[in-house]
């Protein structure tokens, strides 16, 4: 019966260092980069928007190109006429290099827009959620391996998508 005495402080002052010492530990996680793009659906309705001004342009440079097969396919060409090909010819090859450089930039800018947007909403996740890092696996570098129970990739793919939707 004694020694319980002492055994109870001791126990007490065990749990209270344990106490201490397991919320000075950060809370850490970790999401699978690619896969937040991946799932995220604001990236997905901005790569419809890409792809729809893409076939807008397209269908315009395929008309060039449809003139210029007409025209290639004639059996005599006078000068006048070739002229007019090689005007065309130089349109479309400039016309074609203007939507690629287009679009690169769009999709760079989108791209840009998007990761933007996932950040901030794993920040508001992590903050919600109380975590003092949430670090991203990419593969490059950043975090090479992260045990699997601290994976939270799919329930920030779920928080971002249901932000995105403004829930």
């Amino acid at each position: 019966m004694k020694y319980i005495w002492i055994l109870i402080p001791v126990i007490g002052v065990n749990v209270l260092i344990g106490t201490i010492v397991y919320n000075t530990i950060p809370k850490t996680a970790f999401v699978d980069n690619q896969q937040l793009f991946d799932a995220f659906q604001g990236r997905k309705e901005l790569e419809n928007k890409l792809q729809q001004e893409s076939n807008a342009r397209k269908s315009a440079l395929d008309s060039l190109g449809l003139q210029i097969q007409v025209l290639q396919q004639q059996r005599t060409i006078d000068e006048i006429t070739q002229q007019r090909l090689n005007r065309m010819m130089h349109q479309y090859q400039q016309t074609n290099q203007e939507y690629q450089g287009h679009y690169q930039q769009k999709s760079q800018e989108y791209t840009e827009a998007i990761w933007k947007q996932i950040s901030q909403y794993t920040l508001e996740y992590g903050k919600s959620k109380g975590y003092d890092y949430v670090f991203g696996i990419a593969g490059q570098g950043s975090l090479m391996y992260g045990k699997p129970q601290y994976n939270i990739t799919q329930d920030v793919i779920q928080y971002i998508n249901s932000k995105y939707a403004g829930n």
